[in-house]
């Protein structure tokens, strides 16, 4: 049975484990401090051991508590979910090209087939944001670079306007 004497030198922690905040749980050491106990119990004023809990745990800093919990899985799922994407090669890091991006790009500019107006178009917009090709008084291979083709046209003329 759970004692305040016990939860006094033994309670981590307590949370909320549902959406509705109906259940906690709440965990605890054992008496030789080896092992954590899991306990799950009702949020339930009358239920005696939610209120010896409250002694030590108020329920606002259950809620708090349940907050930071929540807030910490998220922050694992989400860089767990990352490292499997890099590793699959889904996404690169940020700093570091990885050398199979170059294989698709290469594939893309020279063995391109489609001709996907949405890509071209994204490409372009990127392309114009470019300090040299926005500034580039040049409106000739500007306008050659709005009316190009395929991906390979459009980076052909984003380099001579770059050069």
């Amino acid at each position: 049975m759970l004692t305040e004497e016990y939860l006094k030198n033994n309670l981590i922690t307590a949370y909320f484990i549902d959406n509705e905040r109906k259940n906690i749980e709440m965990l605890t050491r054992s008496e030789d401090q080896k092992s954590v106990f899991p306990t799950i119990l009702p949020f339930d004023e009358n239920n005696e051991q939610y209120r010896i809990l409250t002694k030590f745990i108020s329920l606002e800093q259950l809620h708090e508590l349940t907050y930071e919990k929540n807030k910490k899985e998220r922050e694992e799922f989400e860089k767990s979910v990352l490292k499997i994407a890099q590793r699959e090669g889904l996404v690169m890091e940020s700093n570091k090209v990885d050398s199979k991006f170059f294989n698709l790009l290469v594939k893309t500019i020279f063995e391109e087939n489609s001709e996907d107006k949405e890509e071209l178009f994204t490409l372009k917009i990127a392309l114009f944001e470019l300090d040299k090709i926005k500034n580039s008084k040049n409106t000739e291979l500007k306008t050659k670079l709005r009316k190009a083709q395929t991906i390979y046209d459009t980076l052909s003329v984003a380099f001579e306007l770059t050069k």
